[in-house]
């Protein structure tokens, strides 16, 4: 469990290397799941006790670093399906997202084109020879 003080003074190289994406990238991130609390939460209610910040680091734990949910829960004291929420519910928004959002396969598709280079290609079958050849003693096959 990282605090923001900490990630602050991170150098671009370790940032990168803890979360996988730029500063600027997270900070968009950010940006972008508090705008979705904002929205969900016009009405009121009650307030969550996880952080955003503290939100997209535990999305950044199990998908980057592959750690159970069990093991970010032990850290942030959660119980495993509220971790499991917070990572659809991270997942779900920044998919939402237009900056984030990947194009369907029928697009990918189309734009992409894909060589295949299937030339024959002989390949010399190896020569027997007492060399290659594993003798076995027949007492020992049974």
């Amino acid at each position: 469990m990282k605090s923001i003080e900490q990630i602050k003074s991170f150098t671009e190289e370790k940032f990168k290397r803890t979360f996988g994406v730029n500063r600027q990238t997270f900070d968009d991130m950010l940006k972008i799941l508090e705008e979705q609390y904002k929205q969900s939460h016009k009405k009121g209610g009650r307030p969550s006790k996880v952080t955003m910040f503290d939100r997209l680091c535990i999305f950044f734990a199990y998908y980057r670093d592959y750690r159970t949910m069990e093991d970010i829960s032990n850290d942030y004291s959660l119980a495993v399906s509220t971790t499991c929420d917070i990572i659809k519910l991270v997942e779900e928004t920044l998919i939402r997202n237009e900056k984030f959002h990947l194009p369907s396969k029928r697009e990918l598709n189309k734009e992409s084109r894909i060589i295949i280079d299937a030339t024959e290609c002989e390949i010399e079958k190896p020569k027997k020879s007492k060399e290659n050849i594993i003798q076995a003693k027949r007492r020992n096959i049974l």
